[in-house]
């Protein structure tokens, strides 16, 4: 195991990274070093253990999101190493940055590297943009990280086939993904709204591009469902990494909101939050909700801006579950990253998924009793995870999604996080099965993606 605190991420420049300080990480050329716990037992990797390949998006916007992931994945393969690896042997981690070619790079982590089995992304686009490469990559991939629906949507008939043409079933036999959804995730947010605030007058921002747009959607098409009684005040889109989000913000204040929904990530939810709390925003609404804005890195790197009450979610939080597999999941991931200076020390909000996918690769392998790829997609489809940090979750057979639960929580600087800043508190777990999602859609032609 690479342990000489170098790192390295992909294309030219390193400056800007936040990456796991203490591995190397794969640069997207193909040269560089992997995170590498390596085996023999025999899989696709040219005779060596099993290998799994992941790309993320380690620079840029996303730069956060996407290490964290890749901690995290690199701290499961280190406690399934440490219980014997997988049918007795150590598993090989290989991690890439998505770059400027992000199929190149899952062709060359499956082609040159030989990875038996893939985890990602960071980017609902590239995502779907990559999903005929992997598909004839043949190997499993689960995404992690991954809001859009449509790629765990299989009903071509009712939705029209994503790749055929302007369908929005883009569901693929050797996908899956461990995460809730956006589906999920806006269902949540309306559920909440419906449950405590009585004919709200709401105003919408987010990103200027499809996730931004189908969040709103769904959001909109849920509170429909639900029977909300609500008017729509004002719809911004700032452009995907904007530095001045202050024209919308005075936007959506003009039009005397009660509540804001907002579908920012990453670096977006800090800058968005930072220049609101600067405009007065969050003292003239009774709420903001945000999709996925409630991760660590988000609140540690705002300090004392975030402000308190405010509703932002996500699709995992720590100790939210009251569950040991989360109690242990947390203590081990602090205890990796404890000393290093570029990776938080607290589980991001994709670090329940990404934990989960790892293991669950373990699981399908030993009961295929092979890395053969149909045996393991075979082993995946309709597999429980008992020992997810969010509580067990089962694949579904013909969606591949998992039935992984979201959260919701109150922003606080009463909550026990280890950095300073803003943490979640009065959390409230969600869940949402097929029949009751395409009851609440009916009408809308969004799929539900469950």
């Amino acid at each position: 195991m690479l342990d000489n605190g170098e790192r390295r991420r992909a294309g030219a420049s390193n400056d800007r990274a936040r990456l796991v300080s203490r591995r190397k990480f794969l640069a997207a050329t193909g040269g560089g070093a992997a995170v590498s716990m390596a085996g023999c037992l025999g899989g696709g990797g040219g005779g060596s253990g099993v290998t799994i390949g992941g790309v993320y998006l380690l620079s840029g916007l996303a730069e956060a999101l996407g290490a964290g992931s890749a901690a995290t994945a690199e701290v499961a393969v280190e406690a399934i190493n440490e219980e014997g690896g997988i049918m007795g042997e150590d598993v090989e981690l290989i991690i890439r940055d998505h770059g400027d070619d992000p199929q190149g790079q899952l062709q060359s982590l499956v082609q040159a590297e030989g990875a038996d089995v893939l985890l990602g992304m960071t980017s609902s686009g590239v995502t779907l943009n990559s999903g005929p490469t992997v598909e004839q990559l043949g190997v499993p991939w689960t995404l992690t990280d991954i809001g859009t629906p449509y790629v765990t949507e299989p009903n071509e008939e009712k939705y029209g086939d994503f790749y055929g043409g302007d369908g929005k079933a883009a569901g693929l036999p050797n996908v899956f993904r461990t995460n809730s959804n956006t589906s999920h995730m806006t269902y949540a947010i309306a559920k909440y709204i419906s449950e405590n605030y009585d004919s709200p007058r709401i105003a919408n921002m987010g990103p200027d591009y499809a996730y931004g747009q189908q969040c709103w959607d769904y959001v909109q098409a849920y509170m429909d469902g639900l029977g909300v009684d609500y008017e729509v005040t004002a719809s911004e889109f700032p452009e995907l990494g904007a530095t001045n989000m202050t024209p919308q913000i005075n936007s959506v204040l003009s039009s005397d909101p009660d509540l804001l929904f907002t579908s920012f990530w990453a670096n977006d939810t800090v800058t968005f939050t930072n220049q609101a709390a600067e405009q007065g925003l969050f003292d003239q609404v009774e709420d903001v909700f945000d999709t996925i804005g409630a991760d660590p890195n988000n609140f540690d790197a705002l300090g004392d801006t975030m402000p308190e009450g405010m509703h932002y979610s996500g699709w995992y939080w720590p100790g939210a579950y009251d569950t040991e597999a989360d109690e242990q999941f947390i203590e081990r991931f602090r205890n990796a990253y404890e000393n290093d200076s570029e990776v938080l020390a607290y589980p991001p909000f994709t670090g329940g998924s990404t934990w989960a996918a790892v293991h669950i690769y373990k699981q399908a392998i030993e009961a295929a009793g092979s890395t053969n790829p149909d045996d393991i997609i075979s082993e995946m489809e309709g597999l429980t995870y008992e020992n997810d940090p969010r509580g067990s979750i089962t694949i579904d057979a013909e969606t591949h999604q998992a039935t992984a639960n979201c959260v919701i929580g109150e922003s606080s600087f009463d909550a026990d996080v280890p950095y300073d800043g803003a943490g979640q508190v009065n959390t409230q777990t969600y869940s949402l099965d097929r029949d009751t999602a395409l009851d609440l859609l009916e009408g809308s032609d969004l799929p539900p993606g469950l």
